[in-house]
């Protein structure tokens, strides 16, 4: 992971090891490529996907911390495209949607994830093969609130 200067929210340690190349860029940032995951355990379960090139970024968690139902059908083009990468290898993401000023409306997208070859540096976001069982607005605190 990189580091970030908490005051100015830079990236210190932009090693190539930590970039990751997505080739297509993300849908509606095609121009945007490269990008760090950043975590901060003060934010956790949450991560950062900060762009290196541009002044972009999402907020990601893993789709299981949340719903731990989740059981995606990734395409084997999808998979082909990030370089096959193994289960180990494999990091699967979700981008969450904060509304400004009322955070217990947060949502995250299941049914088009990021995908990361970890080992190779490359990533995408996907649309499921299962898309249908999925929403691309799922609650975050849907399932804490239900227990």
């Amino acid at each position: 992971m990189a580091e970030v200067n908490k005051e100015t929210q830079k990236v210190l340690d932009l090693k190539p090891e930590n970039i990751f190349t997505f080739s297509d860029g993300i849908p509606g940032f095609e121009k945007v490529k490269r990008f760090v995951i950043l975590a901060d355990p003060q934010e956790a379960p949450f991560g950062r996907l900060s762009a290196v090139d541009h002044d972009l970024c999402f907020f990601v968690i893993n789709p299981w911390a949340v719903f731990s139902e989740y059981k995606p059908d990734i395409d084997e083009e999808d998979l082909k495209k990030i370089g096959f990468p193994t289960q180990e290898e494999l990091l699967i993401l979700s981008i969450v949607n904060v509304p400004p000023g009322n955070p217990k409306d947060s949502t995250m997208n299941l049914v088009a994830p990021l995908i990361i070859n970890s080992k190779k540096g490359l990533g995408r976001q996907i649309i499921l093969n299962n898309f249908k069982e999925f929403s691309s607005r799922h609650k975050l605190w849907k399932d804490v609130e239900d227990k």
